[in-house]
C-alpha cells in the first residue's frame, strides 16, 4: 500500500509528463489487475478545513493509452462521476491509470463504503471492478496547525517534496532529522525554492497535503518547523 501511495502523489507531480500518452492500436478489453484508492485532503493555510478529493487508480496489464473513459460509482449513496481526464503512468514495470480529483457535491463528505469502478478503451468495451473505501470523518476538522500532532498520534508518515525556482521537483522522500528546518533543506539544495510537507496515514488510505513554503524565508523565520 505504502508504493502505491508514492504512486498516487508523484502522479500530480509528473502529469504533464503523461500527456503525450494517448496513441495505441491495441483492441483488447481493458485488462486490470487491481484497483487502489487515497482519499486527499489539501490545504491552503492555516486558518481553513481542507478540501478532500478521492483519488483511484488501477494497476493495468493492457496498455494504458487506450483508455479513454472511467466512471465511479458511489453504491451507498448513487453519486456517479464519468469523467475522460484521465491520469496515466508507467512506474516499477506496472502501468496504472485512474483519476486524481473526484470531488464530493458541495458542503457533503466522500462517501464511505463500496464504489464500483469501470474503465472504457477506444471501443468503449469496458472492465468493472469495486473498491472499498474507508477513512477517518475527523480529517474534514482537522486544521493544518494540529495536523502533525493529529497524524503523529496515528503513527503517519511524514514526507517532504523541495522544488526549485522552476517548481521542478528536486527531492521527494522522508523527512528525516537532516531536513527539519528550512536551513537544513537549504544546505542540501542550495537551488531549493519551495517545499511542502505531505503526511500519509500508516495504511497509505489518507493523504495530506500542506501548502508550499519558501525554502529560506525571513531571518528570523530560518529555524522554523512545519
Amino acid at each position: 500500500m505504502q508504493h502505491h501511495s508514492k504512486i498516487y502523489i508523484l502522479i500530480s507531480l509528473v502529469l504533464a509528463a503523461c500527456a503525450g500518452l494517448l496513441m495505441s492500436c491495441s483492441q483488447n478489453t481493458p485488462e486490470l489487475y487491481t484497483a487502489d484508492y487515497s482519499v486527499v485532503f489539501d490545504y491552503t493555510n492555516d486558518e481553513t478545513p481542507p478540501s478532500a478529493r478521492l483519488t483511484v487508480f488501477a494497476s493495468s496489464g493492457s496498455d494504458v493509452r487506450r483508455y479513454e473513459r472511467i466512471k465511479i460509482t458511489s453504491l451507498e449513496t448513487g453519486w456517479c462521476w464519468d469523467t475522460e481526464v484521465l491520469s496515466r503512468l508507467q512506474a516499477d514495470d506496472e502501468q496504472w491509470a485512474g483519476c486524481t480529483n473526484l470531488v464530493a457535491p458541495e458542503n457533503e463528505k466522500l462517501p464511505v463504503g463500496t464504489y464500483e469502478v469501470t474503465y472504457f478503451n477506444a471501443d468503449e468495451k469496458e472492465y468493472t471492478l469495486t473498491l472499498d473505501v474507508r477513512y477517518d470523518l475527523e480529517f474534514y476538522d482537522i486544521l493544518l496547525p494540529a495536523l502533525p500532532e493529529f497524524m503523529s498520534k496515528q503513527h503517519a508518515i511524514e514526507k517532504i517534496a523541495v522544488y526549485d525556482k522552476e517548481h521542478i521537483l528536486i527531492y521527494f522522500g522522508d523527512r528525516t532529522e537532516e531536513f527539519i528546518t528550512t536551513r537544513d533543506i537549504w544546505n542540501h539544495y542550495r537551488e531549493a525554492s519551495t517545499y511542502q510537507v505531505i503526511w500519509y496515514s500508516r495504511n497509505g488510505n489518507v493523504i495530506c497535503i500542506t501548502p508550499e513554503k519558501p525554502v529560506v524565508p525571513e531571518p528570523q523565520n530560518i529555524s522554523e518547523t512545519n
